[in-house]
């Protein structure tokens, strides 16, 4: 795979520190004949050990993530799948399918447009896929992880692959100064003709497949936990007062932002502009140019069971500020962030969990049962 092999190259001349073992995905893409296990073991490996919040170095196309996405890719795409050619894309989302299948066309014929499209896609309807019930917590009645792993095999196609018309002698022709997949920038074009997907174009649609698989991980690992009964309210055993409220005002609007924001966007805006970013507002204004905060509710409505998430955790933050909390463009979900400390909080696209540095995952209906968590010291 020529473009894996490539970025493979830069990577490794880089001084950074690698902590995935880059060599074994390597022999696993040159021998291409990987087991299905073995290519889900290294998928898991990249959701938990790459860290899509890592800068792009000055020099380079790719981080980590996108180096070990590449080859993921490339795996999936060697892999012989017998369900890959006649995969029932629209089956596979059920009722969500009108809001997600954006072609006709098998994910097997898919044009790298239609792949990107229908991840996007994907990335906008994530929060209607995922449902949330008390007793076992969040699930889902599609398969993120079946869906995702065959768009990410088509994308391997078109990764390992140049392309050209018949017709094309060289870049030049008129051919290809008027080709669509040119004006769009999703190609580069050789002196000859050859076309093949822009580097930039594989780091946003690894960005957005890290960032929902990444998610779909954590929410369904999640433990439901919950310290709340009739005789003892929650609100009872961690008391939130009205300065609480007015310190973390500054903390909602973040959270609601990033809570505003499609999963995956946030990570897709940091690469995409690296040396401008520095606001979450910045990625909600470039989708929404006209756009309307969310409001902290009232003190009152706060002492309430079962508050979003949101509108408690600021406050939970300033009750015990010990306990870091990250998000998808700083790291929520990687080994290195959260085994740094005994607890963390994780919030991606609106959905809170508590990490243990174990790699222990807790989820609850009222968040302040998971602050109550971190307290009691439980064995995970």
């Amino acid at each position: 795979m020529r473009i894996f092999r490539q970025s493979v190259c830069l990577y490794l001349s880089s001084p950074s520190m690698h902590l995935m073992d880059v060599d074994r995905v390597i022999h696993m893409v040159e021998a291409g004949c990987s087991s299905q296990d073995d290519v889900l073991c290294v998928i898991d490996q990249w959701l938990l050990l790459c860290d899509r919040a890592e800068a792009v170095a000055e020099g380079c196309d790719y981080t980590e993530m996108h180096v070990i996405g590449l080859g993921v890719c490339a795996l999936l795409h060697a892999m012989p799948d017998d369900e890959y050619d006649g995969f029932d894309l629209t089956g596979a989302l059920g009722v969500h399918a009108d809001h997600v299948v954006v072609s006709d066309a098998l994910v097997s014929d898919m044009s790298w447009q239609q792949v990107s499209d229908t991840v996007t896609a994907l990335q906008l309807r994530f929060k209607s896929i995922i449902e949330w019930d008390k007793k076992v917590g969040y699930q889902t009645d599609v398969d993120v992880m079946s869906v995702m792993l065959m768009l990410m095999k088509r994308a391997g196609f078109w990764l390992g692959h140049d392309w050209r018309a018949a017709s094309v002698v060289s870049a030049a022709d008129e051919a290809v100064q008027n080709d669509t997949e040119c004006l769009h920038g999703i190609v580069d074009v050789d002196t000859a003709g050859w076309k093949c997907v822009r580097p930039a174009c594989a780091v946003q649609l690894l960005d957005a497949v890290h960032a929902v698989l990444s998610l779909t991980r954590m929410l369904m690992r999640a433990q439901v936990v919950c310290w709340h009964t009739g005789e003892e309210p929650v609100s009872e055993h961690v008391r939130l007062f009205n300065h609480h409220r007015e310190a973390s005002i500054d903390d909602f609007y973040e959270m609601s932002m990033i809570t505003d924001c499609m999963v995956g966007s946030i990570a897709q805006y940091k690469h995409k502009f690296q040396f401008l970013f520095h606001s979450i507002s910045q990625v909600v204004y470039y989708h929404w140019p006209v756009y309307n905060r969310q409001r902290q509710i009232t003190q009152p409505e706060i002492d309430a069971y079962g508050v979003c998430g949101i509108n408690l955790l600021p406050l939970l933050l300033q009750v015990d500020p010990e306990i870091p909390c990250h998000y998808e463009h700083t790291g929520a979900g990687a080994h290195s962030v959260y085994s740094k400390h005994e607890y963390s909080w994780a919030m991606m696209s609106g959905y809170v969990f508590l990490l243990h540095r174990s790699g222990a995952v807790f989820c609850a209906e009222d968040v302040r049962s998971l602050l109550l968590q971190s307290q009691k010291q439980i064995s995970v």
